[in-house]
């Protein structure tokens, strides 16, 4: 198995080279073929595995591309998975589904684990157009004491409090797959660890299914860890739940307060949350921003915000929301765990 140390971690908006633009195969209903959207128009024919990194796919036999396109076509024997349009709007009370699509009629495609992921593709290429999304920029002012203990390579402890998306949920190394990727914290610590040098300890509080309300309750447990640097990452759960942005800051703003009070040495990064699949009914397109926003008010000395709100809605622009998720509906694949952990990593470049 591939060692997570093994997978590369640079950043798409600066990156090269694509290493691993996801891609999950729909053939909507009256196509002729199943097809899949890149993120970025290659220069060359891209190369395609399974997301388990065990299959290679040949141009020609199992899909076609053409020059100037991000569309990726399967071929009549193709030997890459696919489903059709049927297959992920299913009717109610059909096997691997979840309720329910916006207009309450369908159930989506859904599977924990590692269900998505190995149905999923991954292509590396050399891109043709540069990246035009939102680049993350380093946060000099919210996280200089942890800035400076990396620049000493002294020893950084990091504490993770947040919901199942945190907990590395449908990483394929959380899940027992291949390539076997953790889930972003373990991302940032490993990474933080390869660009500076220091020992770095990761401690990860999050739960399932948690929200904002129920982290402000931990925090007695997550000062008890004696933090150098402590991320707060809710909103997934808190959105679907239709709590309003101000309920959201003030206990985002709770659990850095309490924290700093306790820990004043503690840098503090609030993350901003990946989006839902707008095709679910529990997903809050209109609060992901609205949420991103009242957390960059907290921006200040001690205080840092990880924007994959931003990065994340460019690239679901681009291509389907289920070629980067980890379930169907709100947790990320591989490459979303990658993406947070970038979104974080940059803050400290």
């Amino acid at each position: 198995m591939m060692k997570s140390n093994d997978l590369p971690h640079a950043p798409v908006w600066t990156a090269a080279a694509i290493d691993a633009d996801p891609l999950f195969f729909v053939q909507a209903e009256g196509s002729a073929a199943a097809t899949a959207k890149l993120l970025l128009v290659p220069k060359t024919v891209p190369q395609l595995v399974k997301a388990t990194h065990d299959v290679a796919y040949e141009a020609g036999r199992d899909f076609t591309w053409e020059p100037g396109s991000r569309e990726i076509l399967l071929t009549p024997k193709s030997q890459i998975p696919f489903h059709t349009q049927a297959q992920v709007l299913l009717p109610p009370g059909s096997p691997d589904s979840i309720a329910a699509t916006r207009d309450g009629k369908k159930h989506l495609l859904f599977g924990e684990k590692h269900f998505f992921h190995d149905r999923q593709v991954s292509a590396a290429y050399e891109p043709a157009e540069r990246w035009s999304g939102p680049v993350p920029a380093a946060d000099a002012l919210g996280l200089s004491l942890t800035m400076e203990r990396l620049a000493a390579r002294e020893p950084l402890k990091i504490v993770v409090l947040g919901d199942s998306i945190s907990t590395g949920a449908n990483a394929s190394g959380v899940e027992g797959a291949l390539p076997g990727q953790p889930g972003y914290p373990d991302l940032v610590a490993d990474g933080l660890h390869q660009r500076f040098g220091s020992v770095v300890e990761l401690t990860n509080l999050s739960v399932g299914g948690t929200n904002a309300g129920w982290g402000v309750g931990q925090m007695q447990v997550a000062i008890a860890e004696q933090p150098d640097l402590f991320i707060i990452a809710f909103g997934m759960n808190d959105a679907s739940g239709k709590f309003s942005p101000t309920k959201y800051r003030k206990e985002v703003a709770r659990m850095a307060s309490v924290m700093r009070t306790a820990c004043p040495d503690c840098d503090v990064i609030c993350v901003a949350t990946m989006t839902a699949n707008e095709t679910w009914h529990h997903a809050a397109p209109k609060v992901y921003p609205a949420y991103l926003d009242e957390l960059l008010t907290l921006r200040g000395p001690g205080l840092a915000v990880a924007d994959v709100t931003s990065v994340w809605s460019w690239i679901v622009e681009r291509k389907s929301a289920l070629d980067l998720s980890g379930n169907g509906v709100n947790h990320p694949n591989d490459f979303g765990h990658r993406l947070y952990a970038d979104v974080a990593l940059a803050l400290l470049a």
